[in-house]
């Protein structure tokens, strides 16, 4: 079943040029950057249970770097563009994993959010990436050595569905590799690691940067699809769109792709039919949020207890004595 969902994804977004105009197409590149968000948030959320409400930093962060590229330091590559945008992500990514890999889910997703949100202030004010009205006059740069005009809305397209499938294997890649069971193994028992002389906050610093390189490929399709960037890209609205993307996928990987095209034609007919779809949208939200908290405590309501090795080993001996 996974993989016919696999398959069937693959050929609906090849074919989707062949069935829906050009601005269509454009709203499914904005769906497929919004799964990156979602994916980058995933990994963090499925792995190692740490909820993050500050991917916006790095969303925003891949962002301002694209238009940056183009608009002052004349990069005319998007390969070129999309490495210096990672490399600068990570550099900001560093210290605020140090900080968040020590602290619990709670206090995990609070001190991601007060970082994005001290980014978004610095955008609002520094004049030189453009302060509140944000940088205009951003362009698509080449994809040399690629004989491709990324001006084009199809090609744009077809690249932006590359670079999601791209980040989609290579997440499942690391999954299921060694890595990724020690992030599980981490997840389920942390102290137990650390016992068996595993860097516990070495993987989890690992899993941030990881994450954070997928939010920044995001912010550089987008700053590139929409050709403006803004301090809004730094905001919380973004993190909660990748959280709330996440809940309702669930665990597959696809899924989050198939859920953020979706919710981005969802939000364009509800703004085309009414002028309050903002606050419809944010129902939605809630009403999505309140049944995933409630799925998770049934989840866990339901599953069978597991005994301490201490309450075990005392019931042992009552029954030797």
């Amino acid at each position: 079943m996974k993989r016919l969902l696999v398959v069937a994804t693959v050929v609906a977004g090849i074919g989707a040029p062949f069935f829906l105009d050009v601005f269509q197409i454009g709203l499914v590149s904005r769906g497929l950057t919004w799964a990156l968000v979602g994916l980058s948030v995933w990994f963090l959320l499925r792995l190692l249970s740490q909820p993050s409400f500050g991917h916006a930093a790095f969303f925003g962060t891949g962002a301002y770097t694209a238009g940056l590229a183009v608009s002052r330091w004349e990069l005319d590559n998007i390969f070129v563009v999309l490495g210096l945008a990672i490399l600068v992500t990570c550099a900001i990514a560093v210290p605020i994993a140090v900080v968040a890999s020590r602290l619990g889910s709670v206090g995990f997703l609070l001190i991601t959010l007060a970082f994005a949100e001290m980014l978004r202030a610095l955008a609002l004010r520094w004049r030189t990436v453009g302060g509140s009205d944000g940088l205009v006059g951003v362009t698509r740069p080449g994809a040399g050595p690629l004989p491709i005009d990324l001006t084009d809305p199809v090609t744009y397209f077809y690249f932006t569905l590359a670079v999601t499938f791209a980040c989609l294997f290579l997440l499942w890649l690391v999954r299921r590799s060694a890595f990724g069971g020690v992030l599980v193994a981490i997840r389920e028992s942390e102290g137990r690691m650390r016992a068996l002389g595993y860097r516990v906050g070495a993987y989890k610093v690992a899993a941030f940067l990881i994450s954070a390189s997928v939010a920044a490929t995001a912010g550089v399709l987008h700053a590139y699809l929409i050709r403006f960037v803004s301090p809004e890209d730094l905001s919380a609205l973004v993190s909660a769109r990748g959280l709330i993307i996440v809940v309702i996928a669930g665990s597959l990987l696809v899924t989050t792709a198939i859920v953020a095209v979706l919710l981005t034609f969802g939000e364009d007919l509800l703004s085309s039919r009414t002028e309050n779809w903002l606050a419809l949208m944010g129902l939605v939200y809630i009403a999505v949020a309140l049944l995933g908290g409630m799925k998770i405590s049934v989840s866990r309501w339901l599953r069978p207890r597991r005994r301490s090795p201490e309450a075990a080993a005392l019931e042992l001996a009552g029954e030797k004595s």
